[in-house]
């Protein structure tokens, strides 16, 4: 379940005794949103699901009476692919009361990014969960990471070993706000683009809305008069994680030395222009994929270089 489905809580009634289902591990399944990795059932009632509605009842269809506790489900190739995926897999869930993470509702009704930080032992059982949102002091390794991926926008779930101990972070971001500056067919292609990853893409009107670390401004606006004294509030005022500037090198340098003009030569390598990844764009689509594409990259703290030339996890 993502941050902003799972505000639906804020509506729900639920006992502190209510089992919290959450996802641990998932292997197989193909393609799977590691951000929508999230259940609670509250009675009977699924309010979000580590994969379908159907196969996450499946999973939790298991007693969980004694709480807390760890499960296993394993679902087959036929019913998985059945449910819209790739192959089948196998699901370990933790499940613990309620009231070990009603203090997210304070995060939601705010839309600050927070984390669930959860021990578990030897067995994969939860033991504490922490509630962790940004602006909160560190003071243990798993605080510090919980912190780390926060500051990236990485939403869902990752599990660190520290100190021969397994710490289970699950991160919830608000949906990203891209607020692109200028018209024409290149800001229709990055709506398009930017609503299909679930964005919420704004045309900019003269007021700049509440932006953060999971946010981008896109400018394509070339008339330096009109965009430096923006650009220049939103690098010394505003935390938005990527500000992406359209145009030539030659455009870019002399964006560059108006902003140092303006004060705020030390933020200057926060402007990523020109915007996008190296992919040979060509077409107003291919612009606009590159240009999401990187500001994805930069939000997830990953290089934007080919898969196969880096280690490492292959999902961010």
């Amino acid at each position: 379940m993502t941050f902003d489905e799972l505000s639906s809580l804020l509506d729900a009634t639920l006992s502190p005794e209510a089992p919290v289902v959450r996802l641990f591990e998932i292997t197989g399944f193909g393609g799977g949103d590691r951000a929508s990795d999230f259940m609670v059932i509250a009675g009977s009632r699924p309010i979000g699901s580590v994969l379908t509605p159907q196969l996450g009842l499946q999973i939790v269809a298991q007693d969980t009476s004694t709480l807390p506790r760890s499960l296993v489900g394993e679902i087959g190739d036929p019913e998985a692919v059945a449910n819209g995926l790739a192959c089948g897999g196998t699901v370990r869930v933790i499940v613990h009361p309620w009231s070990w993470v009603s203090k997210m509702t304070e995060h939601l009704r705010a839309r600050r990014p927070f984390a669930l930080v959860t021990e578990v032992d030897a067995e994969a059982r939860p033991t504490s969960v922490t509630v962790i949102g940004l602006g909160d002091r560190g003071g243990s390794r798993a605080v510090d990471t919980a912190l780390e991926l926060l500051e990236h926008g990485r939403a869902g779930v990752t599990v660190v070993e520290l100190e021969g101990q397994r710490v289970h972070v699950q991160c919830f971001v608000p949906s990203s706000r891209v607020v692109v500056i200028g018209g024409g067919a290149l800001a229709s292609a990055l709506r398009h683009q930017g609503e299909m990853l679930g964005f919420e893409v704004v045309e900019f009107q003269g007021d700049v809305p509440q932006l953060g670390r999971a946010d981008a401004v896109v400018v394509l606006d070339h008339d330096h008069d009109r965009v430096t004294p923006l650009l220049c509030h939103l690098l010394g005022n505003t935390e938005v994680a990527y500000i992406g500037s359209l145009g030539s090198r030659g455009t870019q340098q002399e964006r560059r030395r108006r902003l140092i003009d303006g004060g705020v030569g030390d933020h200057v390598e926060r402007v990523y222009g020109p915007a996008g990844l190296d992919i040979g764009s060509r077409t107003t689509a291919e612009t606009a994929m590159a240009i999401i594409a990187e500001f994805v990259s930069v939000v997830r703290g990953r290089s934007g270089r080919s898969l196969r030339a880096v280690d490492g996890p292959i999902n961010g």
